[in-house]
């Protein structure tokens, strides 16, 4: 009894595209938002405001250099709070943070946290930098920071008997991260895209499990097609897949941002994207696909099911041929004479010719009820497609 086979086609390629899909969307995943922590020493501040490129210094910038440091830090600080943090629970904490914020990288625990545009040497920052957390790493809002893209807090505590101060900023990726605009600092990459490598090991997991599933055992007799074609198809409908998928994302910034943001061309896109799944459901199916023949009976084997076709039931086999539509060859030729006339190289014209005389080969079997069965065992090109086949 002839049974239903070739499920492994299916699962090799639905694992594909799960780790494509899945792959490509936890490796453009932005963080939803991080607090950064900046150590603010506000005797230099006081003096940068005499400094200027140019060498002028407005009276308001003379007036903030001649306040009282107290007076000054509350002008800056304004309508905010400095939050005075115990420093019996969170003075390493910030000690920690002051020395990352400084510059010194390799001396903090914390040195793997700052942006990388403020380690490039080249533009080296002129003062403290931004060291960065997730938001449930601290508790920044019991240190009056609100979550609100941009907001700025301040605290202090103790450090050796000197008082520190940190101003505190939360950064909401999910508002600030849009299509082809991003904050010029951002959280190192492992914050900023803390599911890279989960990304990529899905996405090798899909690939491995692609090419490591068990396949049916291939006879010399078998009638089906070739392995190379199948093999070729996939590839195709990976190259259409991965940027109509994955392009969205880069955009867009990220994951999330690329249905909350320019979705209009997120969904043009992926609609698109949707031929490769088509693509590769049928390269699964014709993976799967072979015939079987008895005396009495020829059977078509896919892992859809066993179609039976009983000889004694044909009325009539007819040899067939299958061209692409006429509008469609027509309309290449028409580009291919416009670029032709516009001066470029005869290359359109030989793909409209390919078009315009590609065939398809194959057999129309009738039978005495329902729908004819057609069987195409030559491609465009003429060449056979179905092992086996012309000599059955």
């Amino acid at each position: 009894m002839r049974v239903t086979s070739g499920i492994n086609e299916l699962l090799r390629r639905l694992a594909l595209l799960t780790g494509v899909l899945l792959g490509l969307a936890l490796f453009c995943y932005v963080v939803p938002a991080v607090v950064s922590v900046t150590a603010v020493n506000w005797e230099q501040e006081q003096a940068r405001e005499l400094k200027s490129a140019s060498g002028y210094v407005s009276m308001e910038k003379k007036r903030l250099a001649q306040l009282p440091l107290n007076d000054y830090i509350q002008e800056k600080v304004g309508a905010s709070t400095i939050v005075n943090v115990d420093s019996s629970q969170w003075a390493e904490f910030f000690a920690q943070v002051e020395l990352a914020s400084n510059g010194q990288y390799g001396r903090s625990v914390y040195g793997n946290r700052v942006s990388e545009e403020d380690k490039d040497q080249f533009w080296k920052p002129l003062g403290p930098v931004a060291v960065f957390f997730k938001t449930d790493e601290i508790p920044w809002a019991q240190w009056g920071l609100i979550s609100k893209d941009g907001h700025e807090a301040y605290v202090s505590t103790t450090i050796d008997a000197k008082t520190v101060y940190f101003r505190l900023s939360y950064q909401d990726y999910r508002t600030s991260v849009s299509a082809m605009s991003k904050p010029y600092r951002t959280a190192p990459g492992w914050l900023y895209h803390p599911s890279r490598n989960l990304g990529v090991g899905v996405l090798v997991l899909g690939m491995l499990l692609y090419v490591f599933l068990p396949r049916r055992p291939k006879q010399p007799e078998d009638i089906a097609y070739s392995a190379g074609s199948m093999l070729a198809g996939d590839l195709a409908a990976l190259i259409l897949l991965l940027p109509f998928y994955g392009l969205p994302f880069l955009i867009n910034g990220g994951t999330v941002q690329a249905i909350t943001g320019m979705w209009p061309v997120t969904a043009a896109m992926w609609f698109l994207a949707c031929l490769s799944v088509l693509l590769l459901y049928y390269n699964a199916w014709h993976a799967s696909y072979r015939i079987e023949l008895t005396s009495e009976a020829f059977y078509l084997i896919t892992f859809q099911g066993v179609r039976e076709h009983r000889f004694n039931e044909i009325v009539v086999v007819n040899l067939v041929s299958l061209r692409n539509p006429g509008w469609f060859r027509k309309l290449f030729m028409a580009v291919a004479l416009l670029s032709l006339l516009g001066g470029r190289t005869t290359q359109p014209a030989g793909s409209a010719w390919l078009t315009y005389t590609a065939a398809y080969g194959g057999l129309e079997i009738c039978g005495r009820t329902g729908n004819p069965l057609y069987l195409w065992f030559t491609n465009q090109f003429g060449d056979v497609i179905i092992n086996n086949l012309t000599g059955c």
